[in-house]
């Protein structure tokens, strides 16, 4: 730029010299032109003083000169002709030239004429002695010789000093402008690399500082929205990641605008998608089929990668005024649901089932007595309907428990020491044990508190202990150990009884779930369920191993609060 201003401006400069030559040269001629007719007026003059004329003809005019150049003097007579002539030139008429007419009318007159090689001038002037003689005086003056003489080194020395100020001028200026367009590019450079902060420095009060002022004004506002479109950006990504729920949105051709961690999870994506297609990333073909049709706004969906899951998306248009830009996908993880909706259904299923038995057993029964006439056979009825009104209410009651355990239904937290609790139980089950000739071992080494309901840790002792008498063979024993190591609480129940198969290990603690599938042993299936449920009560862990035909060890871990 400052080279293109340098360039226009000194085109100015020379046009307007060359102006101003011009006018000089034309100036200059027309000034040389007009004292030439001056001097030769005043000749003239001097010429119409003499007494005699005919001492004109013997007068030697050589001497008489204008700008180095002999005068010519010719004398005429009131018709034009030639009477005398310094160069002794006669025969010709000047009866009608403009400076001879002049004269006679006027008393003088001049004229110029071009010479015929067109580049001198010859200058007359004619002067009307009396009425009978004119005298009529010229010279020649070459006017494109004007400005080679005396005045050319004046005009050179003019052009070179206003070309010198004339470029001194401009610099200046193009600095004056050049300097803050300059620094309005390097602010505007280092804002469009980040810096929000800088400013323009305003240095004048001229359009230039107008357009620096307008600038710094429209980067506080470009600094403020910047700052509310990245606080929103902020809030938005902050709700995204947050969320328990996968979003995606995509443009018109699937390409990933946004994507939040919970959906990368989901999908198995380990890396920045955005910018590429979608289904390059979810090779789902009911994922892609539902992004492709527009008929369907929700749908669920079963992916076996990279994690078999149950999901639920539901798709809706971003729009940008009228037009539809893109589309935003929500994924919902609904496999804890779905489990849930099972458990539920099976749960129904087998409380069905198991309450069902001891039912059908009873109203079979009970009908059955009113056609039997023999008392022993009655008692012996009468004896299974009891057993199984048992066992129905032993059901009843676990199904109850398990179900106040899973509602959570807030509970007396105290601090107590096991051991009392853990003897309690013990006392509760040892005629049964006694009655198998099953041995009782119980070890105590804890001295610390543990923190929950006392109700709930009898229980979870009683399930235990009376589990591990149940299935121990006749002549066995059961030891329970209660002890403390760094920081936590352990119970441990070990018998050797039956053991447990390694395929039925996982499944253990399910409700209703049972290792011997003939119910010779009479549980509900409940009781496990409803230890572990406990064990979660109280923030702790349990665990099995177990080796089938030589026993089992159930280990429960309670850290100290």
């Amino acid at each position: 730029m400052k080279k293109k201003i340098l360039i226009s401006s000194m085109t100015t400069v020379f046009f307007a010299l060359i102006i101003l030559t011009s006018f000089f040269v034309l100036l200059s001629n027309v000034q040389q032109i007009r004292d030439t007719k001056n001097e030769l007026r005043n000749f003239n003059l001097l010429i119409s003083k003499l007494d005699n004329l005919e001492i004109l003809k013997k007068q030697d005019f050589t001497d008489i000169k204008i700008n180095n150049i002999t005068v010519r003097f010719k004398l005429l007579n009131e018709n034009g002709n030639i009477i005398y002539n310094t160069e002794n030139e006669y025969g010709s008429s000047y009866k009608d030239n403009k400076e001879f007419q002049e004269a006679l009318e006027k008393g003088e007159g001049s004229a110029t004429k071009y010479n015929e090689d067109g580049n001198l001038n010859l200058i007359y002037y004619a002067t009307k002695i009396n009425e009978n003689k004119i005298v009529v005086s010229s010279v020649p003056i070459d006017m494109s010789k004007t400005l080679q003489n005396k005045n050319i080194k004046y005009c050179i020395g003019i052009i070179m000093v206003v070309m010198f100020l004339s470029i001194s001028l401009y610099l200046k200026l193009i600095k004056m402008i050049i300097k803050p367009i300059k620094d309005l590019e390097s602010v505007t450079h280092k804002m469009a690399n980040g810096d929000y902060k800088i400013r323009v420095k305003v240095s004048s009060k001229d359009e230039i500082g107008n357009l620096g002022e307008s600038f710094n004004n429209m980067a506080d506002q470009l600094q403020m929205k910047i700052y509310e479109i990245v606080d929103k950006q902020n809030r938005i990504e902050s709700i995204l990641r947050s969320m328990e729920s996968g979003v995606i949105a995509v443009d018109n051709d699937n390409v990933v605008i946004s994507i939040n961690p919970y959906a990368e999870r989901i999908f198995g994506i380990r890396r920045n998608i955005v910018g590429k297609s979608v289904i390059e990333y979810i090779s789902d073909y009911d994922i892609n089929t539902f992004l492709e049709e527009d008929y369907e706004i929700d749908k669920e969906i079963k992916i076996l990668r990279p994690v078999e899951r149950d999901l639920k998306i539901k798709k809706s248009n971003i729009i940008n005024g009228i037009d539809i830009i893109g589309k935003v996908i929500t994924i919902q993880d609904i496999t804890d649901i779905k489990k849930l909706e099972l458990m539920r259904t099976q749960f129904v299923a087998n409380v069905s089932h198991e309450l069902k038995t001891p039912l059908t057993s009873i109203k079979g029964f009970a009908e059955t007595l009113r056609y039997v006439k023999d008392d022993e056979t009655r008692e012996k009825f009468l004896n299974i309907i009891d057993k199984e009104a048992e066992r129905l209410s032993r059901l009843i009651s676990d199904i109850l428990v398990l179900s106040n355990i899973e509602s959570n239904v807030s509970s007396q937290n105290e601090e107590f020491l096991p051991k009392p609790i853990i003897e309690d139980s013990i006392n509760m089950v040892r005629k049964i044990a006694n009655n198998k000739k099953i041995n009782l071992i119980f070890k105590d080494d804890n001295q610390e508190l543990i923190l929950g309901d006392k109700d709930k840790f009898y229980q979870l002792t009683l399930n235990l202990v009376e589990n591990a008498i149940k299935y121990s063979d006749n002549n066995s024993s059961v030891q329970v150990m209660s002890y403390s190591k760094e920081r936590y609480y352990y119970l441990e129940v070990i018998d050797n009884g039956i053991g447990i198969p390694k395929e039925d290990l996982p499944r253990i603690f399910e409700r209703f779930y049972r290792v011997d599938k003939s119910r010779k042993k009479g549980g509900t299936g409940l009781g496990l369920a409803i230890v572990k449920h406990i064990v979660k009560t109280f923030n702790g862990d349990i665990e099995v191993k177990s080796t089938l035909g030589k026993g089992s060890t159930f280990k429960v871990k309670i850290k100290y609060i």
